[in-house]
């Protein structure tokens, strides 16, 4: 088992308080002798203790013609072990006053419990019984795929969620990112149980495995608890090749829908979180997008023609490159001057960059709300499993506020002509046909 140690200082907000004081956050980081790593850290504020364990893989690794089997399976972990039925295992979690899920996401599985810190050891508990016990009974396969297939019902009615489906679709195509994480209700319908035993026995090993371990108990505690419990889980991951399509170029989407509102969502292929262009993107899209009221969109698009009650952009944090998207609502009838302004700023963020005035509120806002990342252990362990999980360095959560001060204006305008293509944008519009065929997008479904 190896070990080793990292000692991060960090303005830690005090709960209950408007208040921030500087805290040391020790953290621990062991590897068990099968592979999965540890990240430990005792915080004795609150008796209580949080864990966050992700298993690489998630929808990204789903088979082609299996969108959704990693989902399913998450789905499926808490639902049934060899200590219990699935309501076995709820009326455990309930009895202690916890909480305990499981979840699947585009680039991971996760398993996670927060509970009082005298009951850790019934938590780490569930969780490995989870984790390497599951049953998949079939009556809650089928349980868990009726309610998948209800879900993915409900969303088709929603405006929102087909655009969202839509642009990741014409994105990345068949590729593991370019289905919704639930599936298609075609793939859902043919997932057999024995896919799924496969999938777990496959894809939910321990090599694979990072667990976060926050709260009010020592890290020796931790760390002989999780090697009870977890250290002769064996298995090794077979992973399928990670895949992504060649990035698409302009495209403009046009789905009929009898809505007022047309639901919107322009964007292309970003980057991956490890790009080292990160904290240079994170800070133009924040005077972009992703700065609320503060930003040049909302601004232009709400305030100063009143299109809009919200407007967004992002880049997702993910392992191979995510989507850069814009996402609004509008009027149908003023969908297309909205879109031509987003265009438009877009292509200005890519020519000129950003001004100094709008680069120091932007280092102001992002060092100062960060804080707010680590006021919980829950929020501390879902933070530290992925800064892991991304291997972004022991000294990640020390450095975060002097990485985003030390950025200049020249590395956002260089970050903006890399990573921004005005001339790439995959236009997609949900509303209703009479009024965006008016506005030349190109007719889909």
């Amino acid at each position: 088992m190896k070990l080793r140690r990292a000692l991060s200082t960090t303005a830690l907000l005090l709960l209950g308080t408007c208040a921030t004081t500087a805290a040391a956050l020790e953290s621990e980081r062991a590897t068990l002798d099968n592979g999965l790593r540890l990240v430990l850290s005792q915080q004795a504020s609150v008796p209580i203790v949080s864990i966050d364990c992700l298993i690489d893989g998630g929808a990204r690794i789903d088979p082609r013609n299996r969108p959704g089997l990693a989902g399913m399976t998450a789905d499926l972990l808490d639902e049934g072990t060899r200590a219990g039925t699935a309501r076995e295992i709820a009326r455990r979690i309930d009895s202690i006053g916890g909480s305990f899920g499981t979840a699947a996401a585009y680039d991971w599985t996760h398993v996670g419990a927060a509970v009082l810190s005298r009951d850790f050891a019934t938590a780490i508990e569930m969780i490995a019984d989870s984790l390497r016990y599951p049953t998949f009974p079939e009556s809650e396969v089928e349980r868990v795929r009726r309610e998948t297939l209800g879900g993915l019902e409900a969303a088709e009615e929603d405006p929102g969620d087909v655009a969202a489906r839509t642009f990741r679709q014409a994105l990345y195509g068949d590729a593991g990112y370019g289905h919704p994480v639930a599936g298609t209700p075609a793939s859902v319908k043919a997932i057999t149980r024995d896919e799924i035993l496969a999938f777990h026995q496959r894809s939910i090993t321990p090599d694979h495995t990072i667990c976060a371990i926050v709260g009010d108990v020592t890290t020796d505690q931790m760390l002989a608890a999780a090697r009870e419990k977890l250290g002769s889980w064996k298995g090794v991951a077979v992973l399928a090749k990670d895949r992504l399509t060649t990035p698409p170029g302009s495209r403009e989407i046009r789905i009929d829908r009898p809505v007022t509102q047309a639901n919107i969502v322009i964007g292309q292929l970003g980057v991956a979180r490890d790009n080292p262009d990160y904290f240079s993107i994170l800070l133009m899209n924040h005077i972009l997008g992703g700065g609320g009221f503060s930003s040049r969109l909302m601004e232009e698009v709400r305030t100063q023609k009143g299109l809009a009650y919200s407007v967004y952009s992002s880049f997702s944090s993910t392992r191979l490159p995510g989507p850069f998207r814009v996402v609004l609502q509008t009027r149908a009838e003023t969908a297309g001057e909205a879109i031509a302004i987003v265009r438009r700023e877009i292509s200005r963020m890519h020519l000129d960059g950003v001004s100094e005035a709008e680069l120091a509120a932007a280092q102001d806002f992002l060092t100062g709300s960060f804080p707010l990342r680590l006021d919980s252990t829950a929020k501390l362990s879902g933070l530290l499993a992925q800064i892991e999980y991304f291997g972004l360095g022991d000294d990640y959560i020390e450095r975060y506020a002097e990485r985003v001060r030390n950025v200049t204006q020249a590395e956002v305008a260089a970050a903006a002509r890399r990573h921004l293509r005005p001339e790439d944008l995959i236009v997609v519009a949900v509303g209703p046909e009479a009024e965006l065929g008016e506005q030349g997008f190109t007719v889909s479904e």
